[in-house]
């Protein structure tokens, strides 16, 4: 008896021995700072995840996991024919995370809830029913107020979990703020037919700011031969869609033709929105002779003629305004967060009788704007709004500002992917 015992344990032994064990692919994450960070964005590369995998990845897809096992929400891009891996993460001061890159079988799919969204909703027919666009091009000389409306809340809408924006589809091409107070997408369904104004406060939020003639949130100029000129009607204008998902949304916006000054000029817009922040990054391009290119920030609401400069750190540089300005009387702070080198000085345009023209003919009103240049011809900024009824943290200036310094110095910090 005791020899057949020995024999079945030898057996078992042996079998665990031969077990392959599972291998575990992962990569590291590392804050190098004191920083806590909510939502970090996070790029990884095809190459990085090849490199881990080897030849491991046969068929079907990847996902990730964290080192409990849970699935980490994450998507697939593919901008320049090179696929990487968007994901977003909270990170403790100084952390350092792991995070197991798994394969699915051929046939899986993995879905996770959406927390980013562009819209560019098409009437075409007239009659009512607005499409969803991914690539649209924009009829010459297209002006505000036409009847029937053709495109859903006058343009393109985009959102995360915690605001939105949206760009008047026409020769304004002004930049408006959507406050949210939920954190679910609703550009698919605000501003349709027989649905509540979006100018009145909604379960979702509202159109909270008021753009005139100004530039709004983050709408683009040029300053030439010392004449500040709005992007408006140009001979051609697209949208496309680039990517949109669970973590970002990404679209581009390109000008063609754009007559300033009797020089022509082609412009792109390419801009990101990822979740858990409460702004937009806007990557500009331009086309032509080396010039100022200019972005602002309305001040129609304000009650006191007041802009704020915050140096962070050497390489950025945040302009803000924090006052009672939204449309329903309560508080926003908005603001600017510019690469230094690129910034060259902030002004305020000339105030034009109330500013509150929504005809495009109109010169920039009620703004102060950065006037931004790079001997590329390429600049970026990013644009945030801090919304009261979004986050009460958002009701006295220290919470805003505080929030703006972070994001900067996260900006120069990046998480280390190892």
């Amino acid at each position: 008896m005791k020899k057949t015992l020995f024999i079945l344990l030898s057996i078992v032994l042996l079998s665990c021995s031969t077990e392959k064990k599972e291998i575990v692919h992962k990569i590291v994450l590392k804050n190098t700072t004191s920083l806590v960070r909510t939502a970090e964005p996070i790029v990884i590369s095809q190459e990085k995840i090849d490199a881990v995998l080897g030849t491991s990845l046969v068929t079907g897809s990847v996902y990730f996991e964290n080192s409990t096992g849970e699935k980490i929400p994450f998507q697939k891009d593919d901008f320049t024919g090179i696929s990487e891996y968007s994901l977003s993460i909270d990170f403790n001061a100084n952390e350092t995370k792991e995070i197991h890159i798994k394969i699915t079988d051929a046939d899986q799919k993995i879905e996770f809830t959406p927390y980013t969204n562009v819209r560019l909703g098409k009437d075409a027919n007239a009659d009512g029913t607005f499409d969803d666009i991914e690539e649209e091009l924009r009829e010459p000389n297209r002006l505000p107020g036409l009847m029937p409306v053709l495109y859903q809340t006058e343009g393109i809408s985009w959102e995360n979990d915690k605001v939105g924006f949206r760009t008047y589809w026409d020769k304004r091409n002004g930049k408006d703020i959507w406050g949210k107070i939920t954190d679910r997408m609703v550009m698919d369904s605000v501003g349709l037919p027989n649905t509540p104004s979006y100018h009145e406060l909604q379960p979702w939020g509202a159109d909270i700011l008021k753009v005139g003639s100004s530039l709004g949130a983050g709408a683009l100029a040029m300053k030439k031969n010392g004449k500040l000129v709005r992007l408006g009607d140009t001979k051609k204008a697209s949208f496309k869609v680039l990517t949109e998902g669970p973590v970002r949304t990404v679209f581009t916006l390109n000008y063609q033709g754009w007559e300033v000054d009797g020089e022509t000029f082609d412009i792109t817009e390419k801009i990101s929105i990822w979740k858990g922040k409460y702004g937009y990054k806007s990557d500009v391009t331009l086309k032509g002779s080396n010039q100022k290119i200019v972005t602002g920030i309305v001040n129609i609401n304000l009650k006191k003629d007041s802009l704020f400069t915050v140096e962070p750190n050497k390489n950025r540089t945040i302009i803000y305004t924090f006052d009672k300005q939204t449309e329903v009387d309560d508080i926003l702070g908005m603001a600017l967060i510019l690469k230094t080198k690129e910034f060259k000085e902030v002004n305020a345009a000339p105030n034009v009788g109330t500013g509150r023209s929504i005809d495009g003919n109109s010169p920039i009103s009620h703004t102060y704007y950065a006037e931004l240049e790079d001997e590329s011809n390429k600049v970026s900024f990013y644009f945030f709004a801090g919304w009261e009824q979004t986050n009460s943290a958002f009701k006295i200036q220290k919470g805003f500002e505080d929030m703006l310094v972070n994001e900067a110095n996260k900006l120069d910090n990046p998480i280390i992917i190892e």
